[in-house]
């Protein structure tokens, strides 16, 4: 009984959830389920067809040529119900499931990508995929197969209703080897549940390893690991090869086994009935006809409904396994966002005063990463942050558009709360040019135009030109037209970082955030990317991460951070006046720096010693 319980519970939870994405489309769900029932009428039309076929033309032969046009017309007329009702319902509930996995895979990716960026960090891009496209697909068939139980439960009343009305003590007998189908039914429905659960589970991890192979694939082939990552690919398949096998052999086992049950309630009927044939009868034949006439429309009836209760298992294991796959989406959608939007949130002005970070407190895990952090930034300032790895350099700026929520203390913009901004009016005054640029696989046009759609191309050329990428770009295949490949693979690092800035300048933020923005360039790259970076900051509030601290000699405001806390702050001047974090910072930096140049001096000059020799100075 508690199964059974199970059972109902899990069907309803997985219609809670698919409700909502069926619910817009109930009316054709209407039209399906008429459909359906009346295809389930076809059956037992077969059944009630064997009556007069057995007494007009077995039993009377005379009087069955009379009507014997009514065979074929009746046989005609029967299955072309079924095939027209049962392509109707089928063709239109398959429109609607394409629509509901559309609709439901949109919500998935909505969710995704409104959830903050903690999510990221402990989930998989594989993963997430796997929940929008397999999950879903298996989840979504809960519907089509609750039409096909509706479908087949109908076909069982009418059949039964055939059956009982030609004799209804067998008939009962008959009906009381269908409960002996549940137990059996409910163990391997178990077991397609938990290889639902496992083959889901495993594709997902093939997911994330492809995508992180294909994605770092100069890696792979820096380090001449192809092998070694075929054989990983290989090995995870196989897992999932496994699991697909054993998933396979619990559902076709519900077939025969349905089949061999039926076969101990058909057997003594059939045995019961030859054997209880009254010699006398045979001497009777209007006794005689009306027993075959009852006999043959009987065991056809009798035969006909094994289908509906064969299928009617199938779909019970096959529903398991839709349920297996609501589990995991169900767990989807519970996860939250750390990062939530007031209701009474406010449109925030452009920053016109200051950005002011007031004892905040603020930790990713067990640990505090920022400890009674207070910084001031006015207007227009270029406030440079420097410190040690791990210092909580990143977490300053990453605070900033809300990426993450402090836990104590605040962070305001002209006096107002950022909490109590809405996200999006805070994130649009805030530019972000990083280390690593990250471009779409669109055209060069589309990734300078990402956040500033409304804008057209007369502003696309002028922010590329001040960020003196217009020259380059004019000279590959298709101008702005040209699609630069998923990442921006078809370009140099320091051309991907000019259209970033592009990007930011279409954007025109007031706040600035630059995630040292040269440090992996070459020289020649990061004189014209500094020129465009040059071009960005004019008249705007920047605070850049600086690792190589002679880049930022000029800053408004050196911050140095340890431990999460500000220890120094001043101009380049005077904090190398002062015998703290940040002259100590320096000269290590320039020691070996110096280093490096007079041992590349003792060999042979190349551009390293002179990219050395500039950053030593």
């Amino acid at each position: 009984m508690s199964q059974n319980n199970d059972k109902v519970a899990q069907y309803k939870l997985t219609w809670q959830y698919a409700w909502p994405y069926f619910k817009p489309y109930k009316g054709m769900l209407w039209v399906v389920l008429i459909l359906s029932v009346m295809a389930s009428a076809a059956d037992p039309g077969l059944a009630g067809l064997a009556s007069p076929f057995t007494e007009f033309f077995v039993l009377n032969p005379e009087k069955g040529r009379e009507i014997l046009w009514l065979v074929p017309v009746g046989i005609i007329v029967i299955f072309a119900w079924r095939g027209i009702f049962n392509f109707s319902s089928k063709y239109l509930l398959e429109r609607l499931c394409i629509r509901v996995v559309r609709d439901m895979q949109v919500a998935l990716y909505k969710h995704f990508m409104y959830l903050s960026l903690d999510h990221y960090e402990r989930t998989t891009t594989g993963k997430m995929m796997s929940r929008t496209v397999n999950d879903v697909s298996r989840m979504n068939r809960v519907v089509p197969m609750s039409i096909d139980v509706l479908h087949n439960v109908f076909t069982l009343i009418f059949l039964a209703g055939v059956c009982f009305y030609q004799d209804p003590k067998l008939s009962a007998f008959a009906i009381l080897a269908i409960p002996a189908t549940v137990y059996p039914v409910q163990r391997i429905s178990t077991a397609m549940k938990s290889y639902t659960k496992k083959g889901l589970s495993q594709v997902a991890e093939i997911n994330s390893t492809m995508q992180e192979t294909y994605s770092g694939a100069k890696v792979v082939k820096a380090f001449a690991m192809e092998d070694r990552e075929v054989d990983k690919y290989a090995d995870e398949t196989n897992s999932l090869l496994k699991i697909n096998f054993k998933f396979a052999a619990v559902k076709h086992m519900i077939s025969p086994l349905i089949g061999f049950i039926a076969a101990f309630a058909i057997a003594p009927i059939a045995y019961y009935l030859v054997y209880n044939i009254d010699p006398e009868l045979l001497s009777n034949d209007e006794a005689m006809r009306e027993f075959f006439t009852k006999v043959s429309s009987f065991l056809i009836a009798l035969a006909l409904m094994y289908t509906p209760v064969r299928k009617l298992g199938t779909t019970a294991g096959q529903f398991t396994a839709a349920y297996g796959a609501m589990e995991r989406i169900r767990e989807t959608f519970e996860r939250t966002s750390t990062v939530t939007e007031d209701e009474e949130a406010v449109e925030i002005p452009n920053m016109r005063e200051s950005i002011v970070y007031e004892g905040v407190n603020f930790k990713y895990d067990k640990d505090y990463v920022l400890r009674d952090f207070n910084l001031e930034i006015k207007a227009g300032e270029l406030v440079a942050l420097v410190g040690e790895s791990g210092s909580g350099k990143s977490t300053v700026v990453n605070l900033l558009p809300r990426f993450y929520d402090i836990q104590e203390g605040s962070i305001k913009i002209d006096g107002l709360d950022i909490r109590r901004a809405t996200l999006r009016s805070l994130r649009m005054q805030i530019g972000v040019v990083t280390q690593e640029t990250f471009l779409f696989n669109l055209t060069v046009a589309q990734n300078i135009l990402y956040g500033s759609e409304g804008k057209g191309m007369d502003h696309v050329m002028a922010a590329a030109k001040v960020a003196n990428a217009h020259d380059f770009i004019t000279q590959l295949p298709k101008g702005y037209d040209t699609v630069i490949g998923e990442r921006g693979v078809r370009l140099s690092g320091g051309e991907k970082q000019r259209l970033a800035i592009a990007r930011a300048l279409l954007k025109d933020p007031p706040i600035l955030v630059l995630d040292e923005a040269t440090s992996a360039l070459d020289t020649t790259s990061e004189r014209e990317v500094q020129k465009a970076l040059d071009s960005l900051m004019r008249d705007r509030t920047t605070i850049a991460i600086a690792h190589r601290l002679s880049t930022i000699r000029h800053a408004d405001k050196i911050v140095v951070i340890k431990d999460g806390r500000v220890v120094e702050q001043g101009t380049h001047v005077q904090l190398m006046g002062q015998d703290g974090e940040y002259r100590r910072l320096y000269e290590m930096q320039f020691f070996l720096g110096k280093h490096a140049v007079d041992h590349y001096a003792d060999k042979e000059p190349d551009n390293g010693g002179l990219e050395l020799e500039e950053e030593a100075q």
